[in-house]
């Protein structure tokens, strides 16, 4: 069997949370045949895991973030001779099956009528609740402001989503959350049997060997990390500099926040700066940092995503301190799988108090562990993609 997939990022080596599932899924479907690995952006990868190969689109090369000249708030409208290069690899490949990561890319199944294969789009959120949450994050004079350019962005995002569950052969999303919101928006009859919850993976499996012992969770150190250019995590170091940081300084107790990420924009650095957060940027290897700390705040407000961050954390021994929101989907239980707080400031009172409490932070970081590695590990997570892909075939037969 061949496999072409095509990812916005090179996924080797996984850094950010898209990378992360790109490279389970390259690692599983490598178990079926050969993969083909095609990204917009990045570099050619000399090491890979066996029965992947890697290339890029050459005529993408330096024209910097699709997302800055997209006219589409969600979909990369690929230019025409980027188009073509991937049009042309895909007619030289002749794979059996194409995966597509996200919306972002979804322009590309439109050539499987002509060059041939199944398709999957693999969505890392439901892009339209995200472009929805950012739109009413915004004040209510900048939403009236712009409100039909608003309105037009939501519509362009939602028909996205749309065309793309009903144009693939089938749709891989990361939880049953996420299953059912794609199912809200309405797409075409009969997708919802095509729709397949891959949970995502522990990154790095060594960090399940991090020693959880009370002492580790008696000082307030504190981890985040994530994509530092994405729009929601970008707000959760605001709300982490703004609210969490002075609350932790109020207690009296030494403090420390890392943050830590690929590709931070400017404000990532300014609120690190300002508010006494260490910066890490780029990290490129990440159980160093894990095992420096004992808690993880993620205080999400908006967006959906991988929530790989909280899965890398409790695996690495970490008590997750979140919202709702950035564990939404998992099934995770407040109060033994995790710390729940409605907002960053709650968040920080709740860590405070538990540090005192450093052997019942142990265990909610056990609980958590054992979540996680029954879960998501990558054994389970190759497991499910194999059997998505079978009842593809199984469907193509049919």
């Amino acid at each position: 069997m061949k496999i072409l997939q095509f990812t916005v990022d090179c996924p080797f080596p996984p850094v950010s949370g898209g990378e992360i599932r790109n490279a389970a899924n390259a690692r599983a479907l490598a178990g079926l045949g050969e993969v083909l690995i095609v990204s917009f952006t990045g570099a050619p990868v000399l090491a890979l895991p066996p029965n992947i190969r890697h290339r890029i689109v050459e005529a993408a090369r330096g024209r910097g973030p699709w997302h800055r000249r997209s006219p589409h708030p969600t979909v990369h409208v690929i230019p025409a001779d980027e188009l073509a290069e991937a049009a042309s690899i895909w007619k030289a490949f002749a794979p059996d099956l194409v995966v597509v990561e996200d919306i972002a890319l979804s322009q590309l199944l439109a050539l499987a009528h002509e060059h041939g294969g199944q398709t999957v789009i693999d969505l890392h959120n439901v892009d339209s609740r995200t472009v929805a949450d950012r739109i009413g994050s915004l004040s209510l004079l900048q939403r009236w402001w712009r409100f039909r350019q608003h309105h037009r962005k939501i519509a362009q995002a939602r028909e996205a989503d749309i065309l793309a569950a009903s144009t693939a052969d089938q749709v891989w999303v990361c939880s049953e959350a996420d299953r059912a919101m794609l199912l809200a928006l309405g797409p075409a009859d009969g997708i919802k049997a095509h729709i397949k919850v891959i949970a995502n993976p522990i990154p790095d499996e060594t960090v399940l060997s991090l020693p959880i012992a009370a002492r580790r969770y008696e000082e307030l150190r504190l981890c985040f990390i994530g994509h530092l250019g994405y729009f929601p995590n970008i707000d959760a170091v605001k709300q982490i500099g703004r609210k969490m940081a002075p609350r932790l300084a109020a207690s009296g107790q030494p403090w420390s926040i890392t943050v830590a990420g690929k590709n931070p924009r400017d404000i990532v650095r300014d609120i690190c700066a300002t508010h006494g957060l260490q910066l890490v940027e780029n990290p490129p290897r990440l159980p160093d940092l894990l095992g420096r700390a004992g808690y993880a705040p993620i205080p999400l407000r908006f967006g959906g995503g991988t929530r790989i961050k909280a899965l890398e954390a409790m695996a690495a021994g970490l008590v997750v301190c979140a919202t709702e929101k950035a564990v939404e989907g998992l099934g995770l239980e407040a109060g033994t799988h995790f710390l729940s707080g409605r907002e960053a400031g709650e968040l920080a009172t709740k860590i405070t108090a538990l540090a005192a409490e450093p052997r019942r932070a142990a265990a909610i970081a056990n609980a958590g562990r054992a979540f996680v590695r029954d879960r998501h590990s990558l054994a389970a997570i190759e497991q499910t993609i194999l059997q998505a892909v079978e009842s593809l075939a199984a469907r193509r037969a049919g």
